[in-house]
């Protein structure tokens, strides 16, 4: 099996069953303890801050993966590499701050009721460290093909703190300002515990003797430039919409808007999974200059992005009725946005890995100008969209621009490179996945909405994995499959 197989695999189970947690904490937990207002809160920072994230980091993670894979550099080299890397962040952490509480009342004035968030708006400056802190060291940690426990800090650990301290609340231990203290401290314990276990695995060795020969030049800055504006303009994409219905509608909207696109966005598990270990691979393949590898990584990623999301878009919107039987009334409104984003996040997947292809190739700089043209593109779709049809406008717009990327991306990828990422099995994986929606609506089980979603869940994922097995539509699903029997049986 090899180590893209492996380590999606494993990011895939720490993943899933992060996704589980945060379902149950996003759907149960969040709606019915903090509200609709509360919720959007917690959700408006975390854009902001993510989206000031992307843009102070400035491409760097980017940098890394593609100039530190190479087996031929030491430990020592890279961690000296990293640091010099990382220094501009820590300017630029200093130069936001400054700004961010210098234009703070105005920023406030930009949002349609700020009471709320006037009061925990500060909450955004440790946030924003925390994570571009862990993003920054989970990134130089792939570059030794460790993924895995980084993956399982954010989407378990994180996720566990975080209900941990809802729980507490709920039980009025502590009030609702000591929450969202301790939902922000949740995000620092995260990055010190990956700080420790780097230090331990020794992915960080100092020699004051060493001289490193690789260090960050014109060239690399120049890459983390150009690369800054694909990221920066993905980010904003995600998370522009959420920032922009709380500015039009309001916190209580955004919290409505929030749940609905975090259920939408369930489906990109898999892309998540498997990006983490394809992009340093990529950037090896490029150094090589092994097309015929590249070409094999973009087919299965595109193959088995579409096949396991599709199964899992289909779970969710043949179980909505369901699903929202748990949620307050106001909630119900996000109906439409799950099944937009998820069409939309869909089609991204089935594009496969454009994106990390153009980034490690030396066409890097069409993202710059790409990027600028969708980010004025989706910020213009959100401002005419958002206050026509309010929270479906802003999925629609988000939906617009995801499909309008992608297919830029693909077409330029196919004309640049000759590769594009599309088989036969694409249109079989379509075909399954169109019968298997059918069959999840046919079956009105009724009852109790656990032992529904579980039954019909069960039944879908059967018919979909069984089938797809039968006509071998995924061969890295069928080889999963075969190894793990081979390995079931020798044990026996």
């Amino acid at each position: 099996m090899g180590i893209i197989v492996q380590q999606t695999i494993r990011n895939s189970i720490a993943t899933y069953l992060g996704v589980a947690i945060g379902m149950l904490s996003t759907i149960i937990l969040f709606p019915n303890i903090l509200g609709a207002e509360k919720y959007g809160l917690t959700r408006t920072l975390i854009a902001i801050s993510t989206i000031s994230g992307q843009l102070i980091s400035f491409g760097l993670p980017s940098a890394i993966l593609k100039y530190l894979p190479s087996e031929n550099n030491s430990v020592e080299e890279k961690s000296i590499f990293f640091l010099k890397l990382i220094r501009p962040v820590g300017i630029l952490l200093i130069i936001y701050t400054a700004l961010f509480f210098s234009f703070q009342d105005r920023w406030l004035k930009m949002y349609d009721d700020p009471t709320l968030l006037s009061g925990f708006f500060w909450l955004v400056i440790p946030l924003l460290i925390s994570t571009i802190s862990f993003t920054l060291l989970s990134t130089y940690v792939r570059t030794f093909y460790n993924t895995v426990f980084a993956t399982i800090l954010q989407e378990i650990c994180l996720r566990i703190l975080i209900i941990t301290w809802l729980i507490i609340y709920y039980f009025s231990k502590i009030d609702f300002f000591q929450f969202m203290n301790l939902f922000i401290a949740s995000y620092i314990i995260n990055f010190l515990i990956l700080f420790i276990y780097s230090l331990k695995r020794k992915f960080f060795i100092f020699n004051s003797n060493i001289s490193s020969t690789i260090i960050p030049n014109k060239e690399v800055y120049t890459y983390s430039l150009f690369v800054f504006m694909s990221g920066f303009t993905m980010i904003v994409v995600s998370n522009i919409d959420l920032v922009m219905v709380d500015i039009f509608e309001g916190l209580e909207v955004a919290g409505v808007y929030a749940l609905s696109m975090y259920i939408g966005t369930v489906i990109s598990v898999p892309r998540k999974s498997m990006t983490k270990i394809i992009h340093p691979i990529l950037s090896k393949a490029f150094l090589e200059n092994n097309m015929k590898h590249i070409e094999k990584v973009y087919k299965q990623s595109s193959t088995n992005q579409l096949f396991f999301s599709l199964l899992i878009f289909i779970g969710i919107i043949t179980n909505l009725q369901d699903i929202f039987i748990f949620l307050p009334v106001e909630f119900h409104a996000g109906k439409n946005v799950i099944i937009i984003l998820g069409f939309a996040y869909l089609f991204d997947l089935a594009n496969g890995a454009n994106s990390q292809i153009i980034i490690t190739s030396k066409y890097y700089k069409f993202d710059f100008i790409t990027s600028i043209l969708l980010l004025i593109f989706a910020v213009l779709l959100n401002y005419l969209l958002i206050p026509k049809f309010g929270i479906n406008g802003a999925a629609l717009s988000t939906a617009i621009s995801i499909f309008s990327f992608n297919s830029i991306r693909t077409i330029f990828v196919w004309f640049v490179l000759r590769i594009q990422p599309f088989k036969w099995h694409t249109l079989s994986i379509i075909v399954l996945g169109i019968a298997c929606f059918y069959l999840g609506e046919f079956l009105n089980i009724g009852g109790r909405p656990i032992l529904s979603i579980t039954i019909r869940s069960v039944i879908i994922g059967t018919t979909y994995l069984g089938i797809a097995y039968m006509f071998r539509l995924s061969d890295e699903f069928n080889t999963t499959i075969e190894e793990l029997v081979v390995k079931l049986k020798s044990n026996n």
